[in-house]
Order: structure tokens, then sequence, then C-alpha cells
């Protein structure tokens, strides 16, 4: 496990700053803070609806869990229930899609988070794993 996670330090680390972004990102969103904005949900709002804002929550709640599910599978560890990976991925694909279609240009860019967490999901989840492929 060690000589895996140095042979890959720089993957994990931009993986990880990916990771730091959404956290950042949807934690500002359920505190209404300004900097997110022009940053989430179409970037329509001068403040955020309480209803947008619990499904951030609940959304911040996911990403936590996707942070502990990417460091099991980047250390070979079993992930149970194995589905969670693909299912993990495809929702990171339509997240992309999303993001990269929002009318609002600062949301365009948290694309390219996105898309590195994605990447991480089949590269180290998929790919790397036979019993998902």
């Amino acid at each position: 496990m060690q000589q895996r996670l140095s042979w890959n330090k720089p993957t994990f680390a931009i993986v990880l700053l990916a990771f730091i972004w959404n956290l950042i990102l949807v934690i500002g969103v359920v505190f209404n803070a300004h900097f997110a904005l022009t940053r989430a949900a179409g970037g329509q709002f001068t403040a955020f609806p309480l209803g947008i804002r619990v499904l951030y929550f609940f959304m911040t709640l996911m990403i936590f869990f996707q942070v502990w599910i990417f460091k099991l599978i980047f250390h070979a560890d079993t992930v149970h229930p194995d589905w969670i990976v693909r299912a993990f991925f495809y929702v990171g694909v339509a997240g992309v899609l999303m993001n990269a279609i929002s009318r609002s240009n600062s949301e365009r860019w948290n694309s390219i988070p996105a898309a590195v967490i994605v990447w991480a999901f089949w590269y180290f989840g998929i790919k790397r794993n036979p019993e998902l492929q």
C-alpha cells in the first residue's frame, strides 16, 4: 500500500485538491457564501433558497463519502457494495456535463475538478479493478 501511494503522490494530490474544491464550493452554498453565488446552481441566485442549501448539504455528505471510497480504491482496499464505484463514475459524468453546459461562466470552470474526480474513479476504481469491468 505504501509503495502504491509513493508512486502516485502527484495524482493523489491533484484528486484531493479537486475534492477540496468541490467541498469548499458545496459548503459555500450551504452557508450562502458570496463566492459561491456565481459558481453553483446556474449562477442565477443573489441568495441561495433554503431548498438548494439543503440539497447542497446532502451533496456535501456525498462528497465526503466519495473521498472515503476513493481512498479505499486508491489503496486497493475492498469497496462494498462494489457497484458504488460505477455509480460515482456515472453520476460524476453527469455532473461534468451539467457544469460544462451551465449559463454561468464561473460554474463551467467547475467541470475541470469534477472531470478529475470522474477520471480518478474510472482509472483507479473501474479500469484497475477487473471485477468492475
